[in-house]
């Protein structure tokens, strides 16, 4: 039965997101070749190295990296075909050297074999675990450093999103927030015991959100699902709002936007809108249209201006930077001038150490790019020859406040860069 449910909601993911496999549509020629070059002379994107590999051209789900204690610990989801070997949960050192494999068996191998993974400290122990869903119906918290599973939760079907470690009832203890394929979200404590749990008969791509929405020092958990419905639930896991947004929620993120005390759940979907959710009531406050397959992640003030900004995709691999009060555009820029199907969301971090933060955007058809938030200008670039389905990973997993880059490509191999000053030693 889980066989058959996966490969259904395969196909409807597929058509959906445009995760097909295959090379790229324009090969890609990395940034000495590239037309998007602004200040590439500036930063040169260097590969430290790749890990991992598929038999399938279609791996979306994103790595995960961290550190525990003094050592980086870099997870990555590889799916593969139907009944095949070579699913698996691959955790590798900063180095891209295996630490630990779990794998998953040929029954239960699909593309979506390991979902998006998380590096955090659901225990209690100050060691943060990896923690990820898979379709063998069931989240699992692994030893970060040996991969010895301290903890399994069942799922009503196969994990999709990444699972969120967050204090979700406000006990002051973290919980785990974790939402399967058919969109049925649970508060799990670290003992095992559901605190809440709650189907919503439709697809869940986004993960679920905990945080305090409403500003009365209470949280609660918001998550996006597929017939464009977006819900909120208080911490004992009673509707506490519910809203449409227009179509499949297919990313989100969420931050105060605005400036006021409610914090904005901020929701993409499948038809190319882009909405601010009010998180008090879920009013909703804006909404803006970019395209088809709009992506989106965490809002955040990415060019120092007092302004938060809302970082927006489409399919064809054009950028926004949204003004998160009303939605207007204060920029847009193509990332690639090749035909693509898709395009994940921009993530947000210092990966030149200067203090302040930069986008880092994928592409498609293959690039990665780091750029300035204040104009999107290009700093420097790189590319492979395979497809790119979700958004790039940024830790600081050396500790040496610069985050490296870690890029999952649908060939199933994670590749880990590292932005340099050009004609720098500096690493």
């Amino acid at each position: 039965m889980r066989s058959s449910v996966a490969t259904a909601a395969v196909v409807v993911l597929l058509v959906l997101a445009g995760c097909v496999g295959g090379s790229p549509s324009a090969t890609p020629t990395g940034s000495d070749g590239a037309t998007l070059t602004d200040g590439a002379d500036d930063y040169t994107l260097t590969e430290r190295w790749r890990a991992g590999n598929s038999s399938i051209a279609g791996n979306h789900h994103a790595v995960a990296a961290g550190r525990v204690g003094d050592e980086a610990v870099v997870a990555i989801p590889i799916g593969g075909r139907s009944d095949a070997t070579g699913c698996k949960l691959l955790v590798v050192d900063r180095s891209g050297d295996e630490r630990w494999t779990a794998a998953i068996p040929p029954a239960a191998c699909t593309i979506h074999a390991i979902a998006d993974p998380a590096v955090a400290d659901f225990v209690g122990d100050d060691r943060p675990e990896v923690i990820a869903s898979s379709t063998e119906a069931e989240a699992v918290a692994y030893d970060a450093l040996t991969g010895n599973a301290t903890f399994r939760y069942p799922l009503s079907n196969y994990g999709y999103t990444r699972p969120i470690v967050a204090d979700a009832t406000g006990d002051g203890r973290a919980e785990l927030v974790v939402t399967d394929v058919d969109g049925t979200v649970a508060v799990v404590r670290p003992d095992g015991s559901t605190v809440w749990r709650r189907p919503l008969d439709a697809y869940s791509w986004s993960a679920p959100a905990v945080a305090d929405f409403d500003a009365d020092d209470r949280p609660e958990t918001v998550v996006g699902i597929g017939n464009g419905t977006v819900l909120a639930f208080n911490r004992r896991g009673q509707l506490a709002w519910t809203t449409d947004v227009g179509g499949a929620v297919t990313w989100s993120g969420d931050a105060d936007v605005d400036g006021d005390a409610a914090r904005e759940f901020v929701a993409a979907t499948e038809s190319g809108v882009v909405a601010s959710v009010d998180g008090r009531n879920g009013t909703v406050e804006w909404t803006r249209s970019v395209g088809a397959l709009a992506a989106v992640d965490d809002p955040v003030d990415g060019d120092g201006d007092g302004i938060v900004e809302v970082y927006a995709t489409n399919a064809t691999g054009t950028l926004f930077a949204l003004d998160g009060r009303n939605g207007t555009v204060e920029w847009s820029r193509s990332l690639t001038d090749g035909s693509t199907q898709m395009t994940p969301p921009p993530v947000v971090g210092d990966v030149t150490g200067d203090g302040a933060p930069e986008l880092v955007a994928v592409t498609n058809d293959g690039f990665v790019r780091v750029l300035a938030p204040a104009d999107g200008r290009v700093l420097a670039s790189y590319a492979r020859d395979a497809s790119v389905y979700t958004h790039a990973t940024l830790s600081d997993t050396d500790g040496d406040g610069v985050e490296d880059v870690y890029v999952m490509y649908g060939d199933g191999t994670a590749v880990a860069l590292r932005l340099q000053i050009s004609n720098s030693s500096t690493s």
